[in-house]
């Protein structure tokens, strides 16, 4: 597979997890309360992680520049 075709899938599993974490924690009710809901802590921590994999697609993608 071409290394263009892995970041691009890449990207866009990250992006799909990204937002339907946002997603979740848009449609939790009582986000903002405390205790925080379950449900929007684990969105969040999901969102969080899916931000991490964009990062660590951009230092792989510098790592391996080709010649």
């Amino acid at each position: 597979m071409s290394r263009k075709v892995i970041f691009l899938v890449g990207t866009l599993l990250v992006l799909a997890i990204y937002g339907v974490a946002v997603a979740v924690m848009v449609t939790t009710t009582g986000i903002n309360s405390i205790p925080t809901p379950g449900r929007a802590v684990v969105a969040a921590v999901v969102a969080m992680f899916s931000t991490l994999g964009i990062f660590i697609l951009g230092f792989i993608q510098t790592a391996t520049v080709p010649e």
